[in-house]
């Protein structure tokens, strides 16, 4: 359950349902957040099978209808069911605002008719739900035109097919296909024209647990290869005697100490922000973080890989979790937004956030 509601959970769940360590609702806050990832990704290539209840159930959580939540919610919450989001297309990831995937609503105005396709969807092939980005507007409505509607995946018209990738096999990547799938009106998550704004919310806590899990990759293979150099026999003593060596190990440590401050600096704001005000204030903060946690973690494997040597290419013995984490790592570097996009989104926030300051300085003068 903490899975699905991320940094804070609702008051209504309350007894519910089961919280790890029996730790009270009132008292989970977002560095309980932090460690559950941190733990799960350390646990290795398990934590990919929870990416869709991560991504998928906040939108029904904090935009969908009562009636809406009564009847999924204690399904997923429960494990009954699965549940991932569907927004990226073969033809719009990061440009999200161009999203070709239509909802036209019937005459009556009990159904939505669904065409389209979705690519890159995690976990979607054991999936019984999809939150899916559909354009209801017309089809240069841009970012208005855009709402979110939950699917039944059993529903006629869908296809789903598995896309293999390199890394996170268990992810289960998945291609989904609609054509003409008659959707239930009231399976629309907020209002019509919303979708945009439930995007934008939900890619903040999804850049941000990919940092988390970015952090503890690098934490593995620092974690590792300093362990091996104070083993390994070479030159006539161990290999942490070395002065390259030891720069090496040093600079990774650097990044990642470093890394651990600005993740729990982020953290602790969203925490005495609030959602909305966080989402408002750090959103171009928390996709800067997301760059800057895919280079750290691909800095440090990348250097510990040539710490263990030929142990670090291989997917057995001391140097396997360095092995893994270097050849999955891209697999927390493009998810999320490309690092270019990522970039001038942050500078693009804080010159929204530095003319709003402005204008009120001017106000008082």
């Amino acid at each position: 359950m903490p899975i699905a509601a991320g940094r804070a959970i609702p008051r209504e769940w309350a007894g519910k349902y089961p919280i790890i360590g029996d730790i009270k609702p009132e008292e989970w806050d977002g560095f309980h957040d932090l460690v559950l990832w941190d733990e799960l990704y350390r646990g290795g290539a398990v934590s990919s099978i929870f990416v869709g209840l991560t991504v998928g159930a906040p939108p029904i959580r904090q935009f969908a209808s009562p009636a809406l939540q009564a009847k999924v919610l204690p399904e997923i919450l429960s494990g009954q069911k699965r549940i991932s989001l569907a927004i990226t297309e073969p033809s719009a990831g990061s440009d999200v605002r161009n999203l070709t995937t239509t909802a036209e609503k019937t005459a009556d105005g009990k159904h939505y008719i669904v065409n389209g396709e979705k690519k890159w969807i995690t976990n979607g092939m054991f999936s019984d739900y999809f939150s899916t980005a559909v354009r209801t507007g017309p089809p240069d409505s841009g970012a208005a035109g855009l709402s979110f509607l939950l699917i039944d995946r059993h529903l006629p018209g869908i296809q789903c097919r598995r896309i293999e990738i390199g890394a996170g096999k268990l992810s289960s990547t998945t291609y989904i296909t609609f054509e003409d799938v008659k959707v239930p009106a009231d399976m629309l998550i907020g209002e019509e024209g919303g979708g945009f704004k439930f995007i934008m919310s939900n890619f903040n806590h999804e850049r941000l647990w990919i940092a988390f899990q970015a952090l503890r990759g690098a934490r593995i293979c620092l974690e590792d290869a300093f362990a091996w150099a104070q083993k390994r026999d070479v030159f006539g003593g161990k290999l942490i005697e070395q002065p390259v060596v030891r720069h090496k190990l040093g600079l990774c440590g650097k990044k990642v100490e470093a890394l651990q401050a600005w993740v729990e600096q982020i953290v602790y704001e969203l925490d005495h922000l609030g959602e909305k005000e966080g989402n408002r204030l750090l959103g171009g903060t928390t996709a800067l973080l997301k760059v800057e946690a895919g280079m750290v973690v691909k800095y440090v494997a990348d250097e510990c890989v040539k710490i263990m040597g030929g142990l670090g290419l291989t997917k057995s013995g001391q140097g396997a979790r360095i092995e893994a984490i270097s050849r999955s790592v891209i697999a927390l570097i493009v998810p999320g937004g490309s690092e270019d996009v990522m970039i001038d989104l942050g500078v693009r926030e804080a010159l929204k956030l530095s003319k709003l300051r402005s204008g009120a300085r001017e106000s008082r003068l």
